[in-house]
């Protein structure tokens, strides 16, 4: 009995051991002449190429894309990740940079903003940062600057500086009552207003708004022309 015992133990140690052999034979002949894929990223296609060569694999270029990073001809992906394990003679495709990609950037300064932006829409082009601010001498909603300036350059955005127009000043109204009208002229044009000119006569003789009344840069004034008291002009 325990003979038999020994020999059924026997047999199934020995059925294990051929079993264990067997797998690793199968492990071994379905993994038998592969090699490892290196990683291609950031290689020249020459270099690629010479990493691929000791395991007999080769390199086919499938495309072009633009890469802020990868410098242009240089590989940007594999389309089988490094590590992989791949059979020799196998073809690794890949994508290589183009580059950063330029832009031709028109001049901006002096348009109307929403005409700028589609202008932008149309060049595959967006506004980046609008800053704002009062100008004198540029009306509101036209560009005073861009950036970056015109001419060939790798954004897509442009930064823009735009005209809100000059600072709304207010002030009181002064007197124009008894002023000639060359007099009330020079003096509203130093206020930035405008004489808005009624009857004949050189001397103003009534205004409207009246003198102490609030006024901003930029309103009319009605004046009322008459003549000099005792001298008609």
């Amino acid at each position: 009995m325990f003979k038999n015992f020994i020999r059924l133990l026997s047999y199934f140690t020995g059925f294990i051991l051929l079993a264990a052999a067997a797998f690793f034979l199968v492990y071994k002949l379905l993994n038998f002449n592969k090699v490892i894929l290196p990683s291609l990223t950031g290689r020249s296609i020459s270099e690629a190429r010479e990493l691929l060569e000791p395991g007999g694999l080769s390199l086919m270029i499938e495309g072009e894309e633009y890469d802020a990073d990868i410098p242009k001809g240089h590989i940007i992906r594999q389309d089988i990740p490094a590590g992989e394990k791949v059979k020799a003679g196998s073809e690794i495709k890949a994508i290589t940079s183009k580059g950063v990609e330029m832009y031709s950037m028109p001049s901006f300064e002096g348009q109307v903003f929403e005409d700028a932006k589609l202008t932008l829409l149309n060049l595959g082009m967006n506004a980046g940062k609008v800053t704002k601010v009062h100008s004198d001498s540029v009306e509101k909603g036209m560009i005073i600057a861009q950036r970056p300036l015109p001419g060939n350059v790798q954004s897509s955005k442009v930064n823009f500086l735009v005209s809100l127009g000059p600072y709304e000043v207010s002030y009181l109204c002064p007197s124009f009552i008894k002023m000639t009208l060359y007099d009330a002229g020079k003096l509203a044009d130093m206020l930035g207003i405008d004489l808005v000119e009624q009857e004949e006569g050189s001397i103003i003789i009534f205004q409207k708004p009246e003198a102490g009344a609030a006024i901003r840069r930029g309103d009319s004034i009605e004046v009322t022309l008459g003549r000099r008291e005792g001298v008609w002009f």
